[in-house]
């Protein structure tokens, strides 16, 4: 835990028209003496506690409005000379305070540090990029890798609307950039500005002002002009010009008499010497406003060009990256969670790495490691990796069916490198190392237990059962047929079959048809041809059998192991009568 301080910032008021003075309290110390005054500060865990002490002409000041902005999208007017304030994102923030007390005014700016969090990129699970995870009871080696990020300061000179910004009568333009990179109370001096860039198209050019402002003056780039209908930027093609104003140039806007306005720098109505004393920090806001309601434009950018040498310096700073603190016990690198044993751990240049050997204790993504860091103001930081371990699996298909039943299994076990199966049958079980699929016949009715032993590279184990359901048909025939006409053949009952659900329960199948007189006139062993086509009433010589009673004998064997007997022992015997169609 962080020891509270309490440390004054005496900050340099604005010139001139800043009558009061503002002193800070903070409960932190800058930490580094080339930080200056910039507090150094954790994400989050750190609240910090600003008071202003506010004197005029060193007698305390009382009763005043404090208008605090913490440089994170949050602004605050309050009456209060002491805030707090915590920072969820890491970088580079300048907290400003304006008081206010009748017509004196004061200002403050204190620069505050957040740690950043490093770029943990390369920090990752080391296995096979085609395993969806690891083995239950393997071990994984994981890699942790911080690289402090280096954190810059880009004041925005520009402002760029997306989408361009409509410009009519009703709708005039306006639009600030703010800044706080300048120094604490600097103030426009002459030649500061080097120009005013705006990228505009308007169908008339003499109906806008445009005005220029800092927070207490302003000065006219362009006035109206009711005799001027130049337009800006190609309204043919509807494309905006880019126009300047630099007091280096030779004439006005409104002294150009063309069609179109070129596109170069032009001289202000106004003089910029009338923005000095502004200060370089806060609003500078630019209007366009157009009187008349018969013509619109658009905007799609402007800029301010300060001179080179006016450009405050640029602020950045990246975190330094401890693997260990002076604390006793304490090792602030290190790596956390389920059997995670931490190893070696390394600084090289600016990274800090350490690996660690892991042995999840669950199934599925919740097994988390945490991977812990120290900056050099003693800010924690970590990241996290999550590994899965994954559940072995396997397909089978079908996983239900007739005898005899032929089921595909698929290992879809990543990490598998060596698979056995058993199949439930009492058949060996079968190693394979170079497939994941493997084929097995289901002949007997019965439900069957089909396992896999999914094997890592490590020796690790685990297996997955599913159920394979194989199912056999009675041995019976579900319908005998008795008749059929095939003379003349007239696609009605032409010949004597059977249908294929009738013998859905046979394994083997024979039947034999005779004559009155015990002739045999049909055989056959093949039950698709006892389906289709059949016997077409004609003797094994061709000849047509004539009309009359005769007799079948069928003698099959089922799915199920048993003799077809029929439901009586008749039923395996019985008569046929051809008749001649009409």
């Amino acid at each position: 835990m962080k020891k509270i301080f309490s440390i004054i910032l005496l900050l340099i008021p604005f010139a001139l028209f800043s009558q009061l003075d503002i002193s800070i309290t903070t409960n932190f110390l800058p930490l580094y003496p080339s930080d200056g005054d910039t507090l150094s500060i954790c994400r989050e865990n750190d609240t910090i506690i600003f008071k202003a002490i506010v004197t005029n002409a060193g007698i305390p000041v009382t009763g005043a409005e404090y208008f605090w902005d913490f440089d994170n999208g949050i602004s605050t007017g309050i009456d209060k000379d002491s805030v707090t304030r915590f920072y969820e994102e890491g970088g580079g923030y300048r907290v400003k305070l304006k008081v206010v007390k009748g017509t004196n005014t004061g200002f403050a700016i204190i620069p505050v540090k957040v740690a950043v969090k490093p770029d943990y990129s390369k920090s990752k699970l080391d296995i096979p990029e085609e395993h969806d995870g690891i083995c239950m009871g393997s071990s994984a080696r994981i890699i942790g890798k911080a690289v402090p990020v280096l954190w810059e300061d880009k004041p925005i000179y520009e402002i760029t609307e997306t989408p361009e910004k409509l410009l009519d009568n009703n709708t005039p333009y306006v639009d600030s950039l703010i800044f706080d990179e300048f120094e604490v109370g600097a103030t426009y001096m002459s030649g500061n500005i080097d120009s005013i860039g705006l990228k505009i198209i308007h169908a008339d050019m003499g109906d806008l002002q445009i005005t220029l402002s800092c927070e207490n003056s302003s000065v006219v780039l362009k006035n109206y002009d009711a005799s001027n209908h130049a337009l800006f930027g190609d309204t043919l093609s509807n494309t905006p010009f880019m126009y300047y104003w630099s007091m280096s140039a030779s004439e006005t806007m409104n002294s150009i008499i063309e069609d179109s306005i070129p596109e170069k720098a032009y001289l202000p109505e106004g003089n910029f010497d009338v923005l000095a004393a502004c200060p370089l920090n806060g609003k500078w806001q630019l209007e366009i406003t157009d009187n008349q309601n018969i013509d619109s434009g658009f905007v799609s950018s402007w800029n301010i060009i300060f001179e080179e040498d006016v450009l405050p310096p640029i602020w950045k700073f990246k975190d330094t990256l401890v693997s260990q603190i002076d604390v006793p016990n304490d090792l602030y690198t290190f790596w956390e969670g389920t059997e995670a044993v931490t190893g070696s751990i390394n600084k090289i240049g600016d990274t800090i790495a350490a690996n660690a050997m892991v042995i999840p204790d669950r199934y599925g993504f919740d097994n988390f490691y945490y991977f812990h860091v120290i900056n050099n103001w003693s800010c924690p930081q970590d990241t996290f990796i999550k590994v899965n371990v994954e559940e072995p699996s396997f397909t089978a298909n079908p996983e239900t069916g007739e005898a005899k039943l032929d089921v595909t299994f698929i290992n879809t076990t990543s990490w598998a490198t060596e698979r056995e199966w058993t199949f439930g049958d009492k058949t060996p079980s079968v190693l394979i190392t170079e497939s994941n699929t493997i084929s097995h016949e289901y002949v007997v009715k019965g439900d069957y237990e089909a396992i896999l032993i999914a094997t890592d590279a490590l020796g690790c184990s685990d297996s997955d059962t599913v159920t394979i359901i194989v199912k056999v048909e009675p041995t019976e025939l579900k319908n005998v047929p008795n008749v059929f006409t095939p003379f003349p053949k007239d696609g009605i009952n032409d010949t004597y079959h059977f249908k294929k659900d009738d013998l859905k329960g046979m394994e083997e199948f024979h039947l034999a048809i005779y004559n009155r007189w015990g002739e045999k006139v049909y055989e056959t062993d093949n039950m698709e041809e006892a389906i289709d086509p059949g016997w077409d009433g004609k003797t094994p010589l061709g000849g047509k059998c004539k009309p009359g009673v005769y007799y079948y004998v069928i003698k099959a064997l089922g799915k199920d192991g048993e003799e077809y007997k029929g439901k009586t022992t008749e039923e395996a015997k019985g008569t046929i009568r051809l008749f001649r169609g009409k």
